[in-house]
């Protein structure tokens, strides 16, 4: 099963990369062979590098409410023609992706982040996702108060973020390999 990892950090020694590197081990752990782009260093994928893909992880913190802007820039120049343009979503370059997942550190609090709108959540759960195969799912896996956690919690969410992609990615190989 293919899957792409779009993350999007500009530093190479930062949490993100360890929440990346417990990612790709949970996808391959579920029998997934993941394409890792890194927005931050590279344009990302493009409509032909998706092809045939049946999971997309994002992996990349939440800066004020919202997604980075190399994150927006993809969506807005590989997505856009289907999200504000008149584009058949049959074409769109999501429509092999039957599974999003989006593995995110906030600063802020939960409670904060809902009462910002959720903006980020809601352009996975409410655009991106409606242009994925039909019944796409998107999984939110989320560490809130980054700054105020204790090691420990962190290595937690580490765990967490490796257990939810490989159960992801093990649904969809069953899921492959029963049909």
């Amino acid at each position: 099963m293919r899957s792409a990892v779009l993350q999007c950090h500009p530093l190479r020694e930062s949490y993100n990369e360890a929440l990346l590197d417990h990612t790709l081990a949970g996808l391959r752990a579920g029998g997934s062979h993941p394409e890792v782009f890194r927005l931050a260093e590279e344009p990302g994928p493009t409509g032909s590098d998706l092809d045939g893909v049946e999971l997309v992880a994002f992996v990349h913190p939440i800066w004020w409410g919202g997604h980075p802007a190399p994150l927006l820039g993809w969506v807005q120049t590989q997505l856009g023609p289907w999200i504000d343009g008149d584009a058949a979503t049959a074409s769109s370059p999501m429509r092999t992706v039957r599974q999003l997942l989006s593995v995110c550190s906030h600063g802020s609090s939960h409670l904060i982040n809902r009462l910002q709108g959720e903006p980020a959540r809601k352009l996975m759960d409410r655009t991106v996702v409606g242009l994925c195969a039909p019944n796409a799912d998107h999984q939110w896996t989320a560490l809130y108060k980054l700054d105020r956690l204790e090691p420990s919690d962190l290595d937690e969410f580490l765990e967490l973020a490796e257990a939810d992609a490989r159960s992801l990615a093990e649904g969809l190989t069953s899921a492959v390999g029963a049909s």
